[in-house]
């Protein structure tokens, strides 16, 4: 289990350095505006942190080894709802999410993570941590 943990912390720390597949995302031609470019995880990077996720017996160590990689890497919204499929309950579930946001690659798409929870509350409650006032 720690080999496996050490080469999924050198993984993702290799990511900082340049991810593989990367999604472009530019805005409409015309006057050279660009959006910055989005890094995602690529898939194997996704398949490593999910295959650690998995391992894990209790929420608790889950939401650890989570938040570790989420600092480490970098994850856009959908693989950030694939990491939070791996919980048990919710209250892991937002808590990982909740932190995750500062460090999401598209966080204007987190409303997309509503069908991460179990009960929609839940997922009224990450929107009016991160996004304060957004249902205003």
């Amino acid at each position: 289990m720690k080999k496996l943990f050490f080469i999924l912390l050198l993984a993702l720390s290799t990511m900082t350095a340049g991810a593989q597949h990367r999604h472009d995302h530019h805005a409409p031609h015309g006057r050279g505006h660009e959006r910055p470019r989005i890094e995602c995880a690529t898939h194997e990077q996704m398949s490593m942190v999910m295959h650690t996720l998995s391992e894990q017996s209790f929420d608790d160590k889950k939401l650890e080894i989570a938040k570790l990689c989420v600092v480490l890497g970098h994850f856009c919204v959908d693989d950030l709802a694939r990491m939070a499929g791996t919980f048990s309950f919710d209250e892991k579930r937002l808590a990982f999410l909740i932190f995750a946001y500062d460090y999401c690659e598209d966080p204007q798409n987190y409303f997309a993570l509503r069908d991460a929870f179990s009960f929609r509350s839940n997922f009224d409650t990450l929107m009016d941590t991160v996004h304060p006032g957004h249902r205003h």
